[in-house]
């Protein structure tokens, strides 16, 4: 349909396109879109009638014209065709009926077919035709005042079995089989009987006296001032009875039968009821006069009630004369007296002459015959003017300007008649101005550009200036729509920079819009007409107080909307606005008087009204309230409340028709819709934005609209709110409206929701108010035992060895000991196993927020998210939580929440985890509604792109929750152990073995990695003395023996076994526990994974899971070591006694005192038990005793004396971590403390390697363990009790042998003393013997005087050469004893000089290749400035001095 306000709307034909027969209403509606754009017919292609009496509008007069047709589903209200002949574009003059060819053949329209006597009807095609013919005589009785009744047979091939088709039938093919100009051809034909018809239009036109003039009182009384209402009154009392009988067939009866043909297919478009013609004229219009107002004037309006058509059957109007015309009809005929006294006027028959000449001249307009049609409008506006029948000479120059417009459309050049101009002087000097070209089609156009300004207003001051007369006021809506005509002419030209050229009159006479709209930003104030004057001359149109209750709501509804229109056309949004708003209040008073009156026809409550229709007819969007159809109410009423929103600022949410998947929900999109909301709210009045919404509220509620109920509430919801992400204690996040309100529009949205619902309206859902709904979504954690806690790679060797060997190294960095990143665990999944996850949400608002459904939205791996409900208190954020199952393997994001509140529809929400509010811009580069409407403009570059696209303020933050989601893992517990609610007793150096069951519940994946890791009380204890300072090597060393190698609790083993559950199967593991002091308490931890592959083959990472079992452990003391001594041995021991002891084996042959020392040990019994001790040496000796409770037994053995080689080398470390070149005592302890730690570590070390000690019950339970012998601490004494020296000296005299230490020498005979010196040591000496003779047992001043006692044959101090280590070196010294007496011989060796070690020669060979450490200077630094050491022998050599003739008695 064309523009009903367009300047050049008195140059077209009405067409009503009526539906007829069995027909759906999207066939219909298709039928009319293939004849839309054969609405322009050329004269040139109509074959004119051959009747001379019938050929006044002949096309060939004036072939370059052009017919263009209006083609309407509706038929215009009585008030606009009460305004005919004045207007006589407004009556509709071609009434074309379209059925549907495909349902011919089906079945007959009205239920059975007649029969004749012999049982033989008509087919069913033929029978259809003829219904159709019959159908198509009705709408010529019902429509008498169209000028042509055709009826168009969409889809039809007609078959030569049948014959032709009736009258008026016209067979239009399948598209398929249509040609080009099939359609063209029809509307030919159509043109041709509409000229020819308009001939005997004008002929009874041309036979009146005079025409009357429209007035407003005129209008009322014939139409009751309710036009609008009372054309549908019959309408709604007719769909009232169409659905009061259900059971009725869908197919239609005869003409004749009491059924409706109405009751077809909901989907089909409401038809036309048939009505008996009992008597018809030849031209097939009725004789009878019918009423106006009782014409059906929409689509579904055309179908009446049931019952009898002829007690229905209304009178139909006369084309000329109305039926209630309160004038005489005697007036309509035309004297044949000649001039007397009984005639009328000079100026009342001129008067006549005019308006007549006028009406032919707008018949002539709408042939196409423009040139005509100017001559002969001149003609009669010469006579109005001279007459001062100012209403018809404005209507007139109307017209002339129409066909001076279309004359300009087709491209032909045209004069301006005088009459156009106010003066014949202006009209000379407009003449004068093209006297170069007078005919040239240009010049013409910018004549009339500027004439049109002046003559726009004359045309409307004359209609004003017409209400001076009686009887000539023009009505209120007729003026208003001319001047809003006008307006949109004018509004045009100035679009145009002020020229009327093509793209103008293509605008206004084919609806082409402007190829590029022209800038309306600066004032244009040198463009002519002005903006400035076209509102004025527009706002003119606006319906006066006092004309407010004469215009029906439907004019009132055209005339604001075409002010609306062409106040945005110029770009006055502002003021389009208000008249918007203005319309808005027009429509809801009608739209809620029309609810209660169709409610009352139908005998429901009027909170029901409409709806009811709206559900039976199938509309669930209100459109039956304002007859729409079904797409009306989406393409008309929400696109002008979404423009009305729109031009306020008002936070409209987006809306589509087809469905809610075209809506973006995408972070950017909801971020884009974030920003434009806050930037929209920076301007304009909240409290406007609001009352602008409400207006839109009610009318919906009236119409009723149920989408846009809930649609307008939920943008006044947003417009309320505060738009921000509010923090913890930061920004006030309240709407702006009070509580009250906020409920009640809740409620509102509930009450719509349940009206909808029990109307069967389905899929109605509006937009949430809040795009921060979503606050945060985190990963709930984990049970313990069901952490997958990552790995990597590295770790995997290591854990592998101890799963083979089962031993622990505790200095090793463990890692399956860690505690585990939260960050990295916080984000692990498992494959086929649920995880949850805690959504916040938020409402800022003072009313419950109902959750229908919620579920996780995610991207990545496959992810199935569980649907949860929930209801969100008045203004608060609520934590809600939501399980997920990943099924595979990958990356995975969860991305926000698909959530649907109730009323609103299922969409996508981000994660705003931040708190957000804008923040105002300081370059504002548009304000107002101009930021709105303004054309978007592509970047033609990257830095264009970034500066015209930068963002006026700082977005949101959409979040993400990045997961890891790993292969599928089983799941172990432990299923059962076999101590008594995970306690067990032990006692010092006792170990127990207990076992534990695991058991596997996944049933696909297998436990083929299980490591066995453990924590004990002691642990803590130890680790602090570790990193202890202060504390000596020694300290720290047997700290670290006991963490490292006397471990609380550890696996053994079976054998071979390898660590693996099978999938729902057990698996029994044995665990070892230690009884050591401080042990109080322990954890088993079993960390297991599902490899897959080997361990060497694993690419990356993996992951673990631990199951633990905590242990409760009682350890009670059994043998202490109480004290220790170690005893030096001389002289000579018999052997009974050394195998008596049991410290020397039997079998020992050779013993010697000197290579053994005495070793001491008291042990205690502390446990309440005797016990059995068993302590075995390393020669093969075994000492056995048993201890009784409370009691000490003291065990003495002796055991070899020990040599070192180096017995002050550093003290070592069992921590690879403390592993250093050389370990020395932090505190400030002396060298000689040093040199003694050093010296008493190693010894100690030898002798604690040389016994073993362990105990068991002989009573009782049977228990055993090993004797702590570590608390052994040695003194200086013990040490030279034990340790071999470095330099051996042994003394002989006279070669003698044997171990015997006395020898027996005559006096004044010659003996030799053998002097042996052996370096045990690695390191060369260069030894200094001094040899010391003494007297036995005297005092040491005495014993040194051997002055004539003895006489030595050499030297007793001497320099030996250097010994080679492990070499020996003799000296022999000759001896005479000069008396008799018993003396002592010793021995000492110090070195001579320090020899250089291997280091230090190595160092300057060495030096030219890498420098060397400085080892043996810290060395000396630590032990001192290393000096020339001494040696003693460790006994004297006995010498007994006799003489040679003396007896053994003397």
């Amino acid at each position: 349909m064309l523009d009903q306000l367009s300047p050049i709307a008195p140059a077209r034909v009405r067409v009503v396109l009526l539906p007829i027969g069995q027909i759906k209403r999207a066939r219909f509606l298709s039928f009319v879109e293939r004849l839309q754009p054969e609405n322009i017919v050329q004269l040139r292609d109509i074959s004119p009638d051959g009747r001379p009496h019938r050929n006044m509008f002949s096309p060939l007069a004036f072939p370059t014209g052009m017919i263009v047709y209006d083609l309407t589903t509706f038929y215009p209200p009585p008030s606009h065709v009460a305004l005919s002949p004045f207007e006589l574009y407004r009556e509709p003059l071609v009434i074309l009926a379209i059925a549907d060819g495909a349902e011919l053949d089906p079945k007959p329209y009205r239920g059975s077919v007649r029969r004749s006597l012999n049982g033989n009807g008509p087919p069913k095609p033929e029978h259809n035709l003829r219904e159709l013919e019959q159908d198509l005589e009705d709408v010529r009785d019902r429509y008498p005042k169209g000028l042509v009744h055709q009826l168009l047979l969409f889809d039809h091939v007609p078959a030569s079995c049948v014959g032709p088709l009736p009258e008026g039938l016209v067979a239009i093919p399948p598209p398929a089989d249509c040609k080009r100009t099939t359609l063209k051809t029809i509307m030919c034909d159509i043109s041709s009987m509409l000229l020819a018809e308009m001939t005997t239009l004008a002929k009874s036109l041309q036979a009146l006296h005079t025409i009357e003039s429209p007035n407003q009182t005129h209008i009322n009384r014939q139409f009751d001032g309710t036009a609008w209402q009372a054309a549908h009154t019959d309408v709604l009392s007719r769909r009232n009875s169409q659905y009061s009988t259900p059971g009725q067939g869908s197919r239609s009866g005869s003409p004749a039968a009491k059924l409706d043909r109405s009751h077809v297919r909901m989907s089909m478009p409401a038809q036309f009821r048939p009505t008996d013609s009992n008597s018809s004229s030849p031209s097939g219009r009725p004789s009878t006069p019918s009423t106006g107002s009782d014409l059906p004037t929409t689509f579904d309006q055309i179908v009446g009630p049931n019952g009898d058509s002829k007690a229905t059957q209304k009178p139909i109007l006369s084309r000329l004369v109305s039926g209630d015309s309160p004038r005489d009809r005697s007036r309509d005929r035309v004297s044949v007296q000649g001039f007397g006294p009984g005639s009328v006027s000079e100026r009342s028959r001129n008067i006549g002459k005019g308006r007549i000449g006028i009406v032919i001249g707008s018949l002539y307009l709408q042939a196409g015959r423009w040139l005509d049609a100017t001559r002969e409008l001149t003609d009669a506006a010469s006579i109005s003017k001279y007459n001062l029948d100012h209403l018809w000479h404005a209507k007139a120059l109307d017209y002339i300007l129409v066909s001076m417009l279309m004359q300009a459309w087709v491209g032909l050049d045209f004069q301006i008649p005088q009459i156009c101009y106010v003066s014949a002087e202006k009209a000379v000097q407009h003449a004068g101005t093209g006297e170069h070209n007078t005919s040239s089609r240009l010049v013409s156009l910018k004549n009339l550009t500027t004439l049109l300004p002046e003559l726009l207003d004359r045309i409307v001051n004359l209609y004003a200036r017409a209400a001076n007369n009686t009887g000539e006021n023009l009505p209120q809506f007729p003026f208003s729509e001319s001047v809003i005509r006008f307006s949109k002419l004018s509004g045009g030209v100035h679009l145009a920079g002020g020229v009327l050229n093509d793209d103008v009159l293509q605008m206004m006479v084919s609806g082409v819009p402007f190829k590029t709209l022209p800038n309306l930003a600066p004032p244009r104030l040198n463009i002519r007409p002005t903006r400035i004057e076209i509102i004025t001359t527009l706002l003119r149109a606006s319906p006066v107080s006092s004309s407010t209750d004469a215009l029906s709501l439907v004019d009132r509804t055209i005339i604001l909307s075409g002010i609306a229109s062409v106040l945005g056309l110029l770009g006055y949004y502002r003021k389009k606005a208000i008249v918007m708003r203005e319309l808005v209040s027009v429509l809801i008073p009608g739209l809620v008087q029309a609810r209660i009156k169709g409610a009352a026809e139908m005998g429901v409550h009027p909170a029901a009204g409409l709806a009811g229709l709206n559900s039976v007819n199938g509309n669930s969007n209100g459109a039956s309230a304002l007859d729409l159809g079904e797409g009306d109410v989406e393409n008309g009423v929400d696109t002008f409340l979404d423009l009305l929103s729109k031009t306020y600022g008002v936070l409209s949410s987006a809306t589509s028709a087809e469905g809610s998947e075209s809506f973006d929900d995408s972070s950017e999109a909801v971020i884009a819709r974030i920003i434009q909301n806050a930037t929209m709210r920076s301007f304009g009045g909240q409290n406007l934005k609001m009352d602008v919404l409400r207006s839109c509220i009610n009318l919906s509620e009236a119409l009723p609209d149920f989408h846009g109920v809930l649609r307008f509430t939920a943008d006044l919801l947003r417009t309320a709110g505060s738009g921000i992400a509010p923090g913890p204690r930061s920004e006030d996040a309240s709407p702006s409206m009070t509580r009250e309100e906020q409920v009640r529009l809740a409620t509102n949205i509930s009450r719509t929701l349940g009206a909808a619902r029990h109307l069967g309206v389905k899929e109605l859902a509006a937009e949430y108010w809040d795009e921060f709904l979503v606050r945060g979504i985190e990963l709930e954690s984990f049970a313990p035992a069901r952490i997958p806690i990552p790995h990597n790679k590295k770790e995997l060797p290591g854990a592998a060895e101890v799963v083979v060997t089962g031993k622990i190294n505790p200095f090793i960095y463990n890692p399956f000991l860690k505690t585990p990143e939260a960050t990295a665990v916080d984000h692990l999944l498992v494959a086929g196993e649920g995880a949850v996850f805690r959504v916040t949400l938020q409402n800022p608002y003072e009313f419950d927020v109902e959750i229908e459904s919620l579920r996780l939205e995610s991207d990545g791996s496959e992810f199935t998210s569980a649907t949860q409900k929930t209801i969100i208190g008045p203004y608060r954020t609520q934590i809600l939580t939501v399980s997920g199952t990943p099924k595979a393997a990958g990356a995975l994001r969860i991305t926000g929440c698909i959530i649907r509140v109730r009323g609103c529809r299922e969409r996508r929400f981000p994660i705003f985890e931040d708190p957000w509010s804008p923040q105002s811009s300081l370059k504002i580069k548009s304000i107002g509604v101009t930021s709105i409407f303004k054309a978007k403009e592509r970047p033609s570059s990257t830095d264009s792109k970034s500066l015209a696209t930068a963002p006026v303020m700082m977005a949101p933050k959409a979040m993400s929750l990045g997961l890891n989601v790993i292969d599928r893992q089983p799941v172990v517990v432990v299923k059962s152990t076999t101590l008594s609610q995970s306690a067990i007793m032990v006692l010092e150096g006792e170990r127990r073995v207990f076992s534990i069951t695991l058991q596997n519940l996944s049933t696909e994946s297998a436990a083929d990695l299980l490591l066995f890791s453990f924590k004990d009380s002691t642990q803590g204890p130890l680790k602090a003395a570790l990193s202890n300072r202060d504390a000596s090597p020694a300290e720290l060393y047997e700290c670290e023996l006991i963490f490292s190698r006397k471990q609380a609790l550890r696996w053994i083993p079976k054998g071979d076994e390898k660590p693996y559950i099978k999938p729902g199967s057990t698996a029994t593991f044995e665990i070892e526990v230690l009884g050591k002091p401080g042990l109080t308490s322990a954890v088993v931890q079993v960390d297991y994974a599902y490899l897959g592959v080997p361990p060497n083959e694993v690419e990356d990472t993996f992951h673990t899971r631990q199951v633990s079992l905590p242990l409760t452990i009682t350890v009670n003391a059994s043998i202490e070591l109480a004290r220790i001594d170690v005893l030096p041995l001389t002289g000579t021991i018999p052997k009974s006694l050394w195998t008596g002891s049991g410290a020397i084996h039997q079998d020992a042959m050779e013993y010697s005192p000197g290579e053994y020392c005495l070793l001491l040990l008291d042990l205690r019994n502390v446990w309440p038990s005797r016990l059995h001790v068993r302590l075995q040496i390393t020669n093969g000796a075994l000492i056995e005793e048993e201890v009784l409770p409370g009691n000490s037994s003291r065990f003495i053995f002796p055991v070899h004396r020990v040599f070192l080689d180096d017995p002050m080398a550093a003290i070592p470390t069992l921590d690879p971590s403390r592993q250093r070149q050389f370990v020395v005592s932090t505190g400030k302890i002396s060298v000689e403390s040093e040199k003694t730690s050093r010296e008493a570590f190693w010894y100690r070390e030898d002798i604690l390697k040389m016994i073993k000690g362990t105990w068991s019950t002989k009573t009782g339970p049977a228990r055993h363990g090993d004797v702590e012998l570590r608390g052994m601490r040695f003194t200086q004494r013990m040490i030279d009790a034990i340790k071999i020296d470095d330099i051996g000296i042994e003394l002989s005299i006279d070669g003698s042998s044997g171990r015997s230490s006395t020898h027996q020498v005559a006096t004044d005979n010659f003996s030799e003393v053998k002097i042996e010196v052996t370096n045990r040591s690695t390191q060369p000496i260069t030894p200094l013997l001094r040899v010391q003779p003494t007297i036995r047992s005297q005092n040491h001043n005495s014993s040194l005087d051997l002055a004539r006692k003895l006489v030595w044959n050499g030297t007793l101090q001497q320099t030996l050469p250097p010994i080679s280590p492990k070499g020996t070196a003799e000296v022999i010294l000759g001896m005479t004893p000069l008396c008799r007496g018993e003396f002592e011989i010793n021995a000492s060796i110090e070195e001579a000089r320090l020899q250089k070690t291997k280091e230090a020669n190595s160092k300057n060979a060495l030096s030219s290749v890498r420098a060397r450490t400085n080892t043996q200077t810290m060395l000396d630094s630590v032990l001192g400035a290393k000096d020339r050491r001494i040696w003693y022998s460790r006994e004297p050599c006995l010498i007994v001095v006799k003489d040679e003739d003396s007896s053994d008695d003397e």
